[in-house]
């Protein structure tokens, strides 16, 4: 007989293992996923199910006990959510919620801890808004507007509905306390994302007028000053609402634009901030810009009409003072008849009377820039003025082409007898 050969037993046994794990493999891999699928249906109790039911599921999840404790603060049951609190960052040392609600449960009766722990949180996540809220409050009653106003940036910079009341805090801090405006300054300077929204808003705002000027001087001496655009709209407000004592101020203190009678007398696009500067206004039948002139002396005004079309092509708002002025220029027509239809007037803002007047005669060669000057005098009740070209309309349609450049604006002297 032979005998069997050393170790076929244990290769049998081996085998015989082997084939024990591979019919294990599938009731293995389904307890795992029925693990995993529970953990994930837990989680999502954890996070979206009513408290009650999340407690019954993991009653020992950090998670779950913030979200007990924050069901408690919003009751009114101020003990059980610092208890709860407490138990929740026992399980969850970072959790920012449960910090929240143990700083807000204690503030009744311990500001200072509950500043601490307020503070904590919103150091620890710039999204936890009642954190914010409430630190803006207790910064406010300390006096400590830096740290009021960086919470009500943080607040601001994600919730556009809470944006108004923030605004309004601003504005009242601002004009009620000196000591606030610098540290709204330095929020508007980086140009966050609200501070065109806060801009807007001054409009509407009884105390508007006196935050903008505050605003606009203020950021003028960092590297975040009011753009053209932002600032055309405190000069435009302030015009519409009559306010030329200030606007002559704001635009002295600012040196937005340069100190001139007018702006931009030769048409180069240099004019500043409107209305100080040219708005040009093309419209039906109208063609108007600066342009590069025929003879490439630089640029200048050209205006092309239908000789039908009226309106107002060309404006600048002026700040003479009280006196007589003269108004020059030079012009020149390469397309028109007798009737250019055509004609720059300066106009009283508060009156609305024409106090100069001057309609450009058609110049028969195009090759030729005619001079023109009118000398007109400032009433005393006529502290701000519009230049304006518009166009007249004619009792039929022709093409009329003008140029214009090298307008200025300057004061006559005269002698004043003793």
């Amino acid at each position: 007989m032979r005998r069997p050969r050393a170790g076929g037993g244990g290769v049998g046994e081996a085998m015989g293992r082997g084939k024990e794990a591979r019919a294990l493999a599938p009731h293995v891999l389904t307890i795992l996923l029925i693990w995993l699928g529970w953990q994930m249906v837990v989680g999502l109790l954890v996070q979206r199910a009513p408290v009650e039911a999340a407690v019954r599921v993991a009653p020992s999840s950090g998670q779950v006990l913030s979200r007990a404790a924050e069901a408690e603060l919003v009751a009114g049951r101020l003990e059980s959510a610092r208890d709860l609190a407490e138990m929740a960052l026992t399980a969850a040392p970072f959790d920012v919620r449960a910090l929240r609600v143990l700083g807000l449960a204690v503030a009744p009766t311990d500001r200072e801890t509950a500043d601490e722990l307020l503070t904590l949180a919103g150091n620890w996540s710039l999204r936890d808004d009642p954190s914010h809220a409430w630190l803006i409050q207790r910064r406010l009653e300390q006096g400590d507007y830096a740290g009021a106003f960086g919470h009500a940036d943080a607040l601001a910079r994600r919730r556009e509905d809470v944006r108004p009341r923030i605004f309004r805090m601003f504005t009242i801090a601002a004009t009620e306390d000196p000591r606030a405006a610098p540290f709204l300054i330095a929020r508007l300077a980086p140009h966050p994302n609200w501070r065109s929204d806060y801009l807007n808003a001054l409009h509407a705002s009884e105390r508007g007028p006196q935050v903008q000027a505050l605003v606009a001087l203020g950021l003028q001496r960092t590297r975040g000053r009011l753009t053209d655009p932002e600032l055309e709209a405190i000069y435009g407000e302030w015009v519409e609402d009559g306010r030329v004592p200030g606007l002559r101020e704001l635009k002295r203190r600012l040196g937005r634009p340069l100190p001139a009678p007018l702006q931009d007398g030769d048409f180069e696009g240099t004019g500043g901030p409107k209305p100080f500067g040219w708005q040009i206004n093309a419209g039906p039948g109208v063609q108007a810009e600066l342009s590069t002139t025929p003879d490439a002396q630089g640029k200048a005004l050209f205006v092309q009409t239908d000789g039908f079309s009226a309106r107002t092509v060309a404006s600048q708002l002026l700040l003479l003072e009280r006196g007589r002025h003269k108004f020059s220029g030079r012009y020149r027509f390469e397309a028109g008849d007798e009737d250019p239809r055509l004609a720059w007037t300066i106009r009283c803002l508060e009156t609305n009377s024409v106090i100069a007047a001057w309609a450009p005669p058609a110049i028969r060669d195009a090759e030729v820039w005619a001079p023109h000057e009118v000398t007109f005098d400032v009433p005393g009740d006529c502290s701000a003025q519009w230049l304006e070209l518009r166009t007249v309309r004619g009792p039929r349609r022709t093409t009329i082409v003008a140029w214009f450049d090298t307008f200025a604006i300057a004061p006559v002297r005269t002698d004043v007898a003793p």
